[in-house]
């Protein structure tokens, strides 16, 4: 025995050989059978992965429910936003949020209103 040896001069040690370490069993080989069944698996598979990333990402939202719908009205003479808001909101809005809403979406403050001027006002309102 050497006065300077290594631990791999003294015992065996495997070398690494390819991908996997040579532990003396083969690696097993995998057969695609069936081309069919093959392509409908990988088919089912990608479309789980589309829809399982659009429902965690929020991307299956639809946009046609969540379009804001108008009314468009003529103000008159003597109109205020407080009588507009309390003619076109609904019975458990509060007149001020309307009126804060209305002024929101026409870009506008009260005293910007004036006869002959046209409003939106939301449907939901």
């Amino acid at each position: 025995m050497n006065a300077y040896s290594t631990y791999e001069t003294n015992y065996y040690i495997p070398k690494n050989t390819g991908s996997h370490q040579n532990t003396g069993r083969k690696r097993k080989k995998y057969r695609i059978t069936s081309k069919f069944r093959f392509i409908t698996s990988m088919i089912i598979m990608i479309g789980l992965c589309v829809a399982g990333f659009t429902a965690l990402t929020g991307l299956n939202t639809s946009v046609a429910l969540t379009k804001q719908t108008y009314t468009e009205v003529q103000v008159s003479s003597g109109d205020t936003l407080w009588t507009i808001a309390n003619t076109y909101k609904d019975e458990s809005t509060d007149t001020r949020k309307a009126v804060y809403e209305i002024c929101q979406i026409n870009d506008i403050e009260a005293s910007d209103l004036h006869p002959g001027m046209t409003l939106a006002i939301p449907e939901d309102l």
